[in-house]
């Protein structure tokens, strides 16, 4: 029987300049390339476990997000179409006609546009968590034109920056939490006032147009499903997205979907799981997926 390996495997951070942007790449692993597109606000150390997690079957490259970390923004509004597409010029860089695509938490409709955009080349699907439509927020339909009225207020670059002047003052920054932990039922154990104390007008505005898709998008089924192997795993408990109706989403757009049920009480946890962590985990359900669909 195969063993995990239980030393997290070496890692490099370099930029690939690309037409839309010059990213900052985590690379980590070796093996058939994994493309992983990131969460909101994720910068490279937050998922660099998660990275060597899966670098223990692949070749692994996270990248920052246009306008996050050390990314340079997209030169017109983000979008997760304007995303797709640079995954997509990403392994035409790096030289992969072929590889495998990871999304999590709301980095889910990322994911799943690249993957639209690229299914023709993708061996493998990873979804962790994923965010697959507005349908599956835990929201009522007033909450949701309410909160999509305020993201649309933040995309007006006056507003972003007296709110990145608010967020930046310690005296203030936790009042900022609150309201936001309130509006949007966000859990207390995503790190907010941590990030909101050193984000930048650019990454506003590159969230706000986030957070607009997240609460509009819906993807449409097709009359037949998608083949790729798909690894699904979610939480039943997942306080910030509906476990059922992401489920149902993505056996409407997979024939070859592997679910992992998973029952923590939380969608992100209070602090990055460990290498360790993830292997006690996660390694035989991802290996198992691996080898089924080798």
């Amino acid at each position: 029987m195969n063993v995990s390996p239980r030393t997290p495997p070496a890692y490099k951070t370099y930029f690939v300049d690309l037409p839309l942007s010059r990213l900052h790449v985590l690379e980590t692993g070796e093996g058939a390339p994994l493309i992983m597109v990131p969460a909101t606000i994720s910068e490279w150390k937050d998922w660099l476990t998660l990275a060597q997690f899966m670098a223990q079957w692949f070749t692994v490259y996270f990248f920052e997000l246009p306008g996050h970390g050390q990314s340079a923004p997209f030169s017109m509004r983000f979008s997760s179409l304007q995303v797709a597409e640079l995954v997509e010029q990403l392994a035409d860089q790096l030289g992969f006609e072929r590889f495998n695509l990871m999304g999590f938490s709301f980095g889910g409709i990322l994911a799943m546009r690249a993957f639209q955009r690229l299914s023709h080349r993708i061996d493998r699907l990873v979804l962790i968590a994923p965010c697959l439509g507005k349908s599956a927020l835990p929201y009522s339909q007033k909450r949701l034109r309410i909160l999509h009225r305020i993201t649309r207020q933040f995309e007006r670059p006056r507003l972003q920056s007296r709110f990145v002047k608010f967020v930046h003052n310690p005296r203030t920054v936790s009042l900022a939490v609150s309201v936001l932990q309130k509006a949007g039922r966000l859990e207390d154990t995503i790190p907010l006032k941590s990030k909101l104390l050193n984000i930048t007008v650019g990454t506003i505005s590159v969230l706000a147009a986030q957070i607009d898709e997240i609460l509009t998008t819906e993807f449409a089924a097709k009359s037949a499903k998608y083949e790729t192997p798909c690894y699904f795993a979610m939480s039943i408990y997942d306080p910030l997205l509906r476990f059922d109706v992401t489920l149902g989403i993505a056996e409407n757009h997979f024939g070859n979907l592997n679910t992992v049920r998973l029952t923590f009480p939380f969608h992100q946890p209070p602090r990055p799981f460990t290498f360790e962590e993830l292997n006690d985990g996660f390694y035989k359900t991802v290996d198992s997926f691996m080898r089924v669909n080798a």
